[in-house]
């Protein structure tokens, strides 16, 4: 097994398919995996690290728009269409992954149905979640927002500690840091995390849920029955 989850679900012949052109990469905090507005060359599978799509305004603004962690790969709508990324795919925790050229894969899935199913079935997940946030960003309270955001990072990197500063998980949701400190403190003062300068620990991951918007379960949910996620956390 290989420890992504999108991987390790996959058909064996395809799973074997696919790890035969993989090759393990580290990644860095902060790395830009592709560019927004450049093709798609290499996708990555992350195993401990966690991606993001931000979508970049002409203003210079700057917004996540959806979270990839061990459940899935980057860049996979541009990926699946042959086109240029609309946004940038950047590391958001660094950690361990597999890489594959885009043309590979886009090989293997012509040839494999059961592939180009599971590609499509996240496709889904992916509009879903980036839809699902467009709705949080507008409407939901900060502290909510964070308790959801932490909640599935964990999920898609599979760990309660995170090496995470407050200034990056601000810019993630696109809150002041004035109003991230005020979450931070509320979920602290309630002992749901643990927090210090870059690192931060789910201790009360029950609380946490009661804490977190219901984009959430609904999202959580979503990604059990398109077998995204594997069982319940």
């Amino acid at each position: 097994m290989t420890g992504n989850y999108f991987l390790d679900a996959l058909e064996p012949e395809d799973r074997d398919a696919v790890v035969r052109l993989l090759r393990p990469v580290d990644l860095a905090d902060g790395e830009v995996l592709i560019r927004q507005d450049a093709a798609v060359t290499l996708v990555h599978f992350p195993v401990r690290a966690q991606l993001a799509n931000v979508i970049a305004a002409p203003e210079g603004q700057h917004l996540e728009t959806a979270v990839i962690g061990k459940e899935g790969l980057s860049g996979l709508a541009p990926f699946m269409a042959a086109a240029p990324s609309a946004w940038q795919v950047v590391c958001t925790v660094g950690g361990d992954a597999y890489v594959i050229p885009a043309e590979a894969l886009r090989t293997l899935s012509d040839r494999r149905p059961g592939l180009r199913h599971r590609l499509l079935a996240l496709t889904h997940f992916y509009q879903a979640q980036a839809n699902q946030l467009a709705l949080c960003n507008t409407y939901h309270r900060a502290t909510a927002r964070l308790a959801r955001w932490l909640l599935t990072t964990s999920d898609l990197t599979g760990a309660a500690e995170l090496r995470l500063t407050q200034e990056q998980v601000a810019n993630s949701l696109g809150v002041q840091r004035t109003s991230m400190v005020e979450a931070f403190g509320a979920l602290k003062s309630e002992r749901l995390i643990r927090h210090t300068r870059s690192r931060m620990e789910i201790l009360d991951r029950a609380g946490l849920k009661r804490r977190a918007c219901g984009c959430y379960d609904q999202l959580h949910r979503l990604a059990i029955e398109l077998k995204v996620l594997p069982g319940n956390r």
